[in-house]
């Protein structure tokens, strides 16, 4: 049996440590895969991605807020609560 995480698992772990060395990091998620994966991105498909920012987002370690152009743009919670202190 495989014993690796799934896809959305090891995403969630780099979005975590990107967040870690970049605690004011806020992005689209376009931004997201081209920044915060860097090299890492090509391995995972959009779908996978989708889904860990929506778990990061549902676990309250993401905050996403959506924009007039109706893009979303998503932070750290410790981010966005510092901004909005």
């Amino acid at each position: 049996m495989d014993s690796r995480p799934s896809p959305v698992a090891e995403i969630e772990e780099l979005l975590r440590r990107y967040l870690r060395a970049h605690p004011q990091a806020l992005d689209t998620e376009r931004g997201i895969c081209e920044w915060w994966l860097g090299d890492a991105r090509g391995g995972y498909s959009l779908l996978d991605v989708r889904a860990a920012i929506e778990r990061l987002v549902a676990t309250g370690e993401l905050v996403k807020v959506a924009l007039p152009d109706g893009q979303c743009t998503y932070s750290s919670s410790d981010t966005h609560r510092s901004h909005n202190s």
